[in-house]
């Protein structure tokens, strides 16, 4: 499940995940975690370290736990040293001090990265039986394409990409129960 996308299922009715598309970098039988890559915050990277040239990257709110911390997910591997390999294309974390080095010269293009205040985690067993009870849709993407994807798509490019048809509930407003 490392490096797939969990799909909120279009009637699910959660104040957080409804609609979110989470790329999951961690799985086991302990648990996972994983990144909301569609909900962006107000915020860009130059707000919270005023000191970061160029910092005009959005900042994502990557889910529920640990919301006062900052988190990368990139494409960028070796070019920071310590980046955990997610799988061929993408890796988290790393190197700060050498991505914003990366950033101050321009080296760095906001499809190769995304920053999240927060992350989403699962306990034990807890997201193999939110599958199983229909609440999330699983897309293995062949490439890093997604990742440049416009946020406000996302959740319906995806939905789209498992089945054909579920793309209409992305037409639908925010409470499909309300259509």
């Amino acid at each position: 499940m490392q490096g797939k996308l969990l799909v909120a299922h279009p009637l699910l009715n959660d104040s957080f995940f409804n609609r979110s598309v989470i790329y999951l970098t961690d799985y086991s039988k302990d648990g996972a975690i994983g990144f909301s890559l569609n909900f962006k915050t107000e915020f860009i990277l130059s707000d919270i370290k005023s000191n970061i040239k160029n910092g005009h990257f959005p900042i994502y709110e990557g889910g529920p736990v640990a919301k006062n911390e900052l988190f990368f997910l990139h494409t960028l591997g070796s070019q920071i040293s310590n980046a955990s390999k997610i799988n061929n294309y993408f890796f988290i974390g790393g190197d700060f001090n050498e991505l914003t080095f990366l950033i101050e010269k321009g080296k760095v293009k906001q499809n190769q990265i995304r920053f999240f205040a927060g992350y989403s985690g699962w306990d034990e067993n807890q997201l193999d039986q939110e599958i199983k009870n229909k609440h999330w849709l699983i897309n293995a993407p062949s490439n890093a394409a997604f990742f440049g994807n416009a946020t406000e798509n996302l959740w319906k490019l995806q939905l789209t990409e498992i089945k054909k048809t579920y793309g209409i509930f992305g037409e639908f407003g925010f409470d499909p129960y309300m259509n």
